[in-house]
């Protein structure tokens, strides 16, 4: 293969390269939280609770979702709104705010608040410790980028 040949190849991968970079989906944000914290559970152990039971399947940081959506500014958010998340039909449909009112049902069992829920884990039958894991998601807070940030 010729210099020349070599060269045209290489330009052309390059090319097909930063075509497809355009492509990518930027991570989605949820809206800064405006409830208040949720004080009827110890955020501290639910802390340790959300990274045995749910920190198998759920990040904190836009953009890396695992099995589930990552979860930062999830306490008041509508449900099933990111965009770089796939949710299924009966969450999407549901209308659903995550506070404590939903939150504990779909903690408690997931496939009996929405039948087809693509959240598989096992029942959590022991409100406190659900109660203790709503306080703690309550305090995942962190400020969505503005239009600003992302042209840096």
């Amino acid at each position: 293969m010729s210099i020349i040949t070599k060269y045209k190849m290489s330009s052309l991968l390059t090319a097909a390269l930063l075509l497809t970079a355009c492509n990518h989906t930027p991570p989605d944000y949820r809206e800064t939280v405006t409830l208040p914290p949720y004080t009827e559970g110890d955020a501290d152990n639910g802390s340790i609770i959300y990274k045995d039971a749910c920190g198998q399947c759920h990040q904190l940081n836009p953009g890396l979702n695992k099995k589930g959506p990552q979860l930062m500014n999830i306490y008041g958010a509508s449900a099933a709104t990111l965009k770089d998340y796939t949710y299924s039909k009966g969450l999407t449909a549901s209308g659903w705010v995550w506070d404590a009112k939903t939150l504990d049902p779909y903690i408690a069992d997931a496939q009996k608040a929405i039948p087809d829920s693509k959240m598989l884990s096992d029942p959590m039958p022991d409100a406190k410790e659900r109660a203790d894991i709503i306080a703690y998601l309550s305090t995942l807070r962190a400020d969505a980028p503005t239009p600003s940030d992302d042209k840096k």
